[in-house]
């Protein structure tokens, strides 16, 4: 009896010892800069964008090139690496002692290792985009040890590294600030606006009024410190940005309070972030306001469908009920990454006269929750439960443009789409004979988005998650190659040449794809999205002598252009 009761003891305290020691290495885990270099931020944490929030850092590059050296902010091992087109482009992902992962990301190269083992199984495969996972025993690196080379490979418009930490479940991103990494930041955030909501008994808005802001000191206030609004009640959204000192750029902030009557009825924070729920920032800024006026709003009410754990203070729904006979004081607070903090003070009440509601141009009220489908003899679409954020009086008409073809409105690119909308046209007679070169497509500025679409039975099929004008566009034109490669670098490489379309594909950005061939050997190339730039290196042999090059660039529907040339 006595030895199992010792055994037992002996057996839980080797446990609390190494309880105590995974502990103790966690909380010893600690991070140094990802570059060499002094950090600038041009994009923070949690920053709004377009359909998701920002997952990590953007750490601008000391001269505006590619190149500088991005380091792992500590010892591990490099546990993935990813090669794509779109997205993170170029990508490392080093798993800790502690659990946490780091990723860094749009790398122009790898460290020489790991660039030579990844182009051999590139090479093997003839595959340009892989996605490896690796065991601890491959590639492990010290604290400070170098990866890579910052680029602009995937999704980027500029020269910076992405740098994510993940937590040990893959799932949730933490703000790297709050794991010790410190970015320079010496100025509060900047308030440019208040948008109040005037709400019915649903939470539905029936108007909107922006109101510009004063600075008298360190405090934001409104003309005349009291609002009066003709509605019941309301729900307000600010506009707010940290800035980065010496710099244009304009960064996301942390934290966003409200207090009404000297009360806490709203708080938003950002110290994490699960990935798997970030589409939901549709529902918490105002996504029409950045569509139309590239303004970012943020929410201080969260919208019916929103489900993020974001707000660990809400009460209310964080809606204002207005009186006629008494003033609401309300403090919004904005702190930004460093912590630093800047307020808007104001009162609000119920005006006299109530303010007439906005007309509602619709043709169907789509209530929140519930699938929607219409269809006519040339059109049919479907909205699925779950990809509105609220009840939404939707907006469709039948337009001709002015080559006599059909258009079909389709609400307006205001509104966001959680889940993708399927849409089906009729293609007429005259087209049905080539039912290959037509797709579905909407006008973006002046450009063509391209939705693809899939031709059964006369009709063409497809899929988008943008609400907007849409139209059957027949694509019959090749893409244009156009070398910009230095005369200095065609030898060594790399090689680079701009591929433009008629098209853009309205899913990745991207409607062309490409085979490389030097002197009859495949070569793997990557994608620029914001300079629309294919890069590739030639093999070693060619930095002797001429060789000869066959570039072949075909779009989604199959038409293609060969650039055949000696270098």
């Amino acid at each position: 009896m006595f030895r199992s009761y010792l055994a037992g003891m002996l057996s839980r305290v080797a446990l609390l010892v190494v309880a105590c020691l995974t502990g103790w290495t966690a909380l010893a885990q600690t991070y140094r800069p990802p570059v060499r270099h002094p950090m600038v931020l041009t994009g923070s944490f949690c920053e709004l964008r377009e359909d998701h929030f920002h997952a990590g850092v953007d750490l601008r590059s000391s001269g505006g090139k590619a190149g500088d050296p991005v380091i792992s902010v500590a010892a591990g091992f490099v546990c993935r690496i990813i090669i794509s087109h779109d997205g993170y482009g170029r990508a490392i992902h080093v798993r800790h002692p502690d659990g946490r992962t780091s990723v860094y990301a749009h790398l122009e190269r790898f460290n020489p290792a790991l660039q030579a083992w990844v182009d051999t199984i590139r090479f093997a495969w003839r595959k340009e985009e892989i996605d490896l996972v690796l065991d601890r025993n491959q590639f492990p690196v010290r604290q400070g040890q170098l990866l890579g080379l910052m680029g602009t490979t995937g999704r980027s418009t500029g020269v910076h590294l992405h740098f994510e930490l993940r937590e040990r479940d893959g799932f949730h991103a933490l703000d790297p600030a709050r794991a010790g990494i410190r970015f320079p930041d010496n100025q509060p955030p900047v308030l440019t606006g208040l948008k109040v909501y005037g709400l019915d008994d649903k939470l539905l808005p029936l108007f909107d009024v922006n109101v510009p802001l004063l600075k008298k000191g360190l405090v934001y206030k409104v003309k005349g410190d009291t609002l009066r609004i003709g509605a019941w009640r309301v729900g307000l959204g600010v506009a707010a940005h940290d800035p980065v000192a010496g710099n244009r750029f304009r960064t996301g902030i942390r934290m966003l309070r409200v207090d009404v009557d000297r009360e806490n009825v709203f708080e938003w924070r950002s110290d994490s972030l699960d990935l798997r729920l970030t589409r939901y920032n549709n529902a918490h800024w105002d996504h029409a306001e950045w569509v139309f006026n590239r303004r970012k709003v943020y929410r201080c009410y969260p919208l019916q469908g929103n489900r993020l754990p974001m707000y660990p203070v809400l009460k209310k729904a964080g809606v204002i009920t207005l009186s006629q006979w008494e003033k609401r004081e309300v403090t919004i607070s904005v702190t930004d990454q460093a912590g630093r903090s800047s307020q808007l003070r104001f009162w609000i009440r119920r005006d006299e006269k109530m303010d007439e509601p906005l007309p509602r141009l619709y043709q169907f009220r789509i209530p929140f929750g519930e699938d929607f489908s219409h269809e006519e003899s040339d059109i049919s679409w479907r909205i699925p439960a779950g990809a509105l954020y609220e009840t939404t009086y939707f907006e469709y008409a039948r337009l001709e443009s002015a080559s006599g073809q059909v258009e079909y409105k389709l609400h307006h690119p205001g509104l966001p789409l959680h889940k993708d909308m399927d849409v089906t046209l009729l293609l007429p007679e005259y087209a049905r004979s080539n039912p290959e070169i037509w797709v579905g497509a909407y006008k973006d500025g002046d450009r063509w988005m391209s939705c693809g679409g899939r031709y059964q039975d006369g009709r063409l099929s497809f899929r988008t998650h943008r609400l907007d004008t849409y139209r059957l566009y027949a694509d019959t034109l090749a893409p244009v190659i156009r070398s910009v490669t230095s005369a200095g670098h065609v030898r060594a490489g790399p090689w680079r040449f701009v591929l433009q379309d008629d098209l853009s594909d309205a899913h990745g950005g991207r409607n062309v794809r490409w085979d490389i061939q030097v002197d009859g050997q495949w070569v793997p190339g990557s994608w620029n999205h914001g300079d629309k730039v294919l890069t590739f290196y030639p093999p070693s042999k060619a930095n002797v002598g001429r060789r000869l090059l066959e570039l072949r660039v075909r779009d989604e529907r199959g038409n293609n252009v060969m650039l055949r040339d000696t270098l």
